[in-house]
């Protein structure tokens, strides 16, 4: 079973992105880490690394997830990613709404930033989320079956959407596909989150391989039923805490949504993503 959160470094690298909803605390509220406990930067949220500065220009679909009365002001409230899928749907991440220690957590004033780069601005829409679907069979403990789908109390009209994978699908995992991945967690691993949405470009890692770095204990158990691992051989490129729930995309196509993993970037561990056509079926039960 993955190690939940707690103060021994090395435990608390395991399953980081999962995590971003309550460490992004850490960002965007300005208390002391002492009062969060023994948390060293070290496990602090993260964000895309090794990528560059994306637009909603280019990819309208792309939405942040905001709670200013829970995570501050400073960069919208900001605490996990989405995908617009329906003018009144956004997908993301069932884990953005739990918590290691209470289960699942509501989010006070919950809303979906739409058209915004820069979460220091005031550019695009706030828009407030009406309800929370997650997955009837999401495991917290497994990390399976991650994923949820907002409605938006307001329609966004025209705004171009992505399309999601078939149920069932395997063309877009095959090992060494190219897919992007985007969002607005840290760069670094040390709680360096960016004000400014970013992407990069990352391979779909075979399945066996993933296996070999998630065998379960420690650092969680990959799972190909229900998870697609993504990055570069030598590391370097990832997503990070604070992408939570962030789009992983191949040729147009949501194909996966940053769930878990073992640091950032790390060359033996792979991030690890919600394989959207395990669930798109569900998902479009709710559409």
């Amino acid at each position: 079973m993955p190690a939940p959160l707690r103060a021994d470094p090395a435990a608390a690298r395991a399953n980081r992105r999962r995590r971003a909803a309550v460490l992004a605390l850490l960002a965007a509220v300005p208390v002391p880490l002492v009062a969060l406990g023994a948390a060293a930067p070290a496990q602090a949220q993260r964000r895309v690394v090794g990528g560059n500065a994306a637009s909603t220009v280019d990819h309208p679909w792309i939405v942040a997830l905001a709670s200013r009365q829970q995570f501050g002001s400073g960069r919208s409230g900001q605490f996990c990613g989405g995908a617009l899928v329906s003018p009144t749907k956004v997908v993301t991440a069932a884990h953005c709404f739990y918590d290691e220690a209470k289960g699942r957590v509501e989010r006070p004033g919950l809303k979906v930033i739409v058209g915004r780069d820069d979460m220091r601005g005031t550019s695009g829409r706030e828009v407030p989320v009406q309800s929370v679907w997650i997955h009837p069979d999401y495991s917290f403990a497994a990390n399976m079956d991650d994923v949820a789908v907002l409605t938006l109390a307001e329609s966004q009209g025209s705004r171009p959407v992505v399309e999601l994978v078939g149920q069932g699908e395997t063309g877009p995992y095959a090992a060494g596909t190219r897919a992007q991945v985007y969002g607005w967690g840290d760069t670094t691993g040390r709680g360096d989150y960016s004000p400014v949405l970013r992407g990069v470009d990352v391979s779909v890692v075979p399945d066996q391989t993933c296996a070999h770095a998630y065998p379960g204990g420690q650092d969680g158990k990959f799972d190909a039923r229900g998870m697609v691992c993504a990055g570069e051989d030598k590391g370097g490129k990832d997503a990070c805490q604070g992408d939570s729930g962030g789009p992983l995309v191949v040729g147009g196509r949501l194909v996966g949504l940053v769930s878990w993993g073992t640091g950032c970037a790390e060359a033996a561990h792979p991030g690890v993503y919600t394989r959207v056509s395990s669930v798109a079926d569900a998902v479009r039960s709710v559409l």
